[in-house]
């Protein structure tokens, strides 16, 4: 559909369209559009900002939302979207997204050594310089963990490597600049398999006194297609690994949020590849779970294997898909809103730095109960010693 200059139009906050002039008494009112529609007529006109000439743009169609297409039925509808462009000279790749307790977002590039700090639709962007992170690694994940701290999830390119780290990091000189003070290691030898190169922890989240950290590999089995997932105890220090169930063929974890509920670590993920942007829902044990008993071998007793996690379809993101946008970062309020924030470098810089802002209305499934660790097979008593006769 061709607008005249009279009737060229912009995206607005709701994900609806005005008019870029003040309109006149016979003037249609806005109109809303699909999330889809709504992306790509803010892309379209954010380029023109309003100038002349026309612009393509959907047609707009009555529905309030964009249902999920795939699954039965459809679960949640992807509503009120708010794309935004965040101005950032020289900044790219953004991969991962946080909100601190004063509300403001932060996001981590892949390869610039900075924090975007911004407000929370993505205006005023301020680069804050990240010290000591390794030359050798992409900063792939980010989360607040209160008090000016951050983790920082990692990536290395080294196909050989047996693990990757987190970064924890402070806020110093009045927030001027942010520090890494010490690293956690990851051993994937915990599930055990070997992550391809490039691809690492690729997000990473912090709920009550854990961090759960998703890793990009994608391990295979007769049974499925399952991502790596492990849940870090802030207090002992120890990981506990686990295997969440994937809901496409293709699709890898990209971006996680989460919060606690009733004692375990309620997880909002972007699963994606391409074409694919599913929203799903997964719930972990938290660090206060009893630990899974150790298996019995001929060789001893080992680390009981990955528990496996069945997540659930929240929604699908493919809707918001305009022209291959890359979705690695999620910020979720526990609710219904959520915000998420695209790269834009992942084969050379492609459009702006965008942030998507959207709300999930309709039936918004809850996680299957995480699973409990099973008591080890209980021994028969000892019999006491025969008395001898005397």
């Amino acid at each position: 559909m061709r607008f005249s200059e009279r009737e060229k139009i912009a995206a607005v906050g709701d994900g609806s369209l005005a008019p870029c002039r003040p309109p006149g008494p016979d003037a249609p009112r806005p109109r809303r559009l699909p999330a889809r529609a709504a992306i790509a007529a803010f892309l379209a006109l954010s380029s023109s900002a309003c100038g002349t000439g026309g612009a393509d743009v959907p047609a707009a169609a009555p529905a309030q939302g964009v249902r999920p297409t795939p699954g039965p039925p459809p679960l949640a509808l992807v509503d009120g979207v708010t794309p935004s462009v965040i101005d950032a000279p020289g900044v790219t790749g953004l991969s991962d997204l946080t909100v601190d307790d004063e509300g403001q977002l932060w996001a981590v590039p892949e390869r610039n050594r900075v924090l975007l700090r911004m407000r929370a639709d993505g205006g005023a962007p301020r680069a804050i310089p990240v010290e000591g992170v390794p030359s050798t690694l992409d900063t792939e994940g980010v989360t607040w963990v209160g008090d000016g701290r951050f983790v920082l999830a990692t990536e290395s390119k080294d196909p050989r490597r047996f693990s990757d780290v987190l970064l924890f990091a402070r806020l110093a000189d009045g927030g001027a600049r942010i520090a890494v003070e010490r690293t956690v290691v990851l051993d994937y030898s915990r599930w055990p398999f070997r992550p391809l190169g490039n691809q690492g922890i690729e997000g990473v989240c912090h709920a009550g006194r854990a961090l759960v950290a998703a890793v990009e590999s994608v391990q295979e089995s007769a049974a499925g297609r399952f991502a790596p997932v492990a849940v870090y105890d802030l207090d002992g220090g120890a990981w506990t690994p686990y295997l969440v169930r994937l809901t496409s063929a293709t699709g890898k974890l990209s971006a996680v949020s989460c919060r606690m509920r009733g004692g375990a670590i309620d997880v909002l993920a972007v699963e994606r590849h391409f074409e694919v942007a599913h929203l799903i829902r997964f719930a972990l044990p938290g660090p206060q779970a009893a630990p899974a008993p150790p298996v019995s071998t001929p060789a001893g007793t080992e680390p009981p294997p990955p528990a496996e996690i069945e997540p659930v379809l929240v929604a699908d993101l493919a809707s918001l898909i305009q022209d291959r946008e890359n979705f690695e970062g999620l910020v979720w309020d526990g609710d219904r809103a959520i915000t998420l924030i695209v790269d834009n470098d992942w084969a050379g810089v492609s459009g702006p730095n965008l942030l998507v802002r959207a709300r999930l209305t309709g039936a918004v499934p809850a996680p299957p109960l995480p699973p409990a660790p099973q008591a080890p097979p209980a021994q028969a008593p000892a019999s006491p010693p025969a008395r001898r006769a005397r």
